[in-house]
């Protein structure tokens, strides 16, 4: 069986495949929506995750963080400057050089996942390399400023990332999965790392949930589903998120001195369960809330009213 890393493109091949590709040009989007002041960043303590894998944020949201052995990619970025300057300090703490990021990823088209980019850009990485999915990029081209699309967005996509694509930086392979479901253009990623001294196969998820709109909610579980068929290939047995409590982190740092197990690293068997039945379940939570928009069928041949049908799935362990 062919390997998810067998046609690997490193950074110089992939900008110049982007290049190929019809793409909107940067757009500053129409404002019609008072972006919100910057509030605290209740910041967490960074962790070192794995030998390799790192994880700096705060309460609201974190980045990954991998050493390639030339150089660095971080998966997001955070919200806002403020929070981004917090990651870099954090960055700091751990003793990695920032100046030496090669490769920005942005995981799915949320401000709170993007919005640190510019600030990296001018003052810490300016090299960097910056990867968003074509849809992902597109649509922040075109959507005003409204919800989770606010400023400051990316000003460039050197990497216009594919379902299938898989870049390599130093001794590492990043495999991508078109997962639309929380966004259009979300993207999760296979990678490999060591944890202390084993290679392992690490499934991060780019979405955490769904919106309250069935249509979404599907694509959100199929996504799922789609992904599994990636990690079931590859044998994942750790896994990552961007979004995570302080309790979790904390678990995370004491397992460096044996007085926790890591709760992100599992056997290949237990990584459906440990990690992707927590997607299913959000999905299964937006079902059934009280704001969940139901299908609109076609209107009645006999009464011309459209007809509001439902289609809940029993659940799933």
């Amino acid at each position: 069986m062919m390997s998810l890393f067998d046609n690997a493109l490193n950074l110089e091949k992939a900008v110049s495949e982007t290049k190929k590709l019809a793409a909107f040009p940067y757009n500053p989007a129409p404002v019609i929506s008072k972006v919100a002041e910057n509030g605290p960043v209740n910041p967490f303590a960074p962790v070192k995750v794995f030998d390799n894998v790192y994880w700096v944020g705060s309460q609201a949201v974190g980045a990954v963080v991998i050493d390639t052995g030339d150089g660095y990619v971080m998966i997001d970025d955070g919200s806002n400057d403020p929070e981004a300057q917090h990651m870099a300090e954090s960055l700091e703490k751990l003793g990695i050089d920032g100046t030496k990021i090669k490769l920005i990823i942005i995981s799915h088209e949320h401000f709170d996942h993007y919005g640190g980019t510019s600030y990296f850009l001018k003052n810490v990485c300016p090299d960097a390399k910056i990867a968003i999915s074509r849809i992902g990029w597109n649509l922040l081209q075109t959507v005003p400023t409204e919800f989770a699309f606010t400023d400051p967005r990316p000003e460039k996509a050197d990497i216009l990332l594919a379902d299938g694509m898989c870049l390599e930086v130093g001794n590492t392979k990043i495999f991508c999965i078109l997962t639309p479901g929380h966004s259009d253009g979300c993207v999760s990623f296979i990678f490999n790392a060591e944890y202390k001294g084993e290679e392992i196969m690490v499934g991060m998820m780019g979405g955490s949930a769904t919106w309250p709109n069935m249509p979404q909610i599907r694509m959100y579980q199929s996504s799922i589903e789609y992904f599994k068929l990636y990690t079931d290939m590859a044998g994942c047995n750790a896994f990552a998120l961007a979004h995570r409590r302080k309790d979790v982190l904390d678990k995370i740092a004491l397992s460096w001195s044996g007085e926790q197990e890591n709760p992100w690293v599992c056997t290949k068997e237990e990584y459906d369960k440990a990690y992707l039945t927590q997607f299913r379940n959000n999905a299964l939570r937006a079902i059934k809330c009280d704001e969940v928009q139901l299908y609109m069928m076609p209107a009645s041949p006999v009464t011309g009213h459209a007809k509001e049908e439902s289609s809940p799935i029993p659940e799933r362990m």
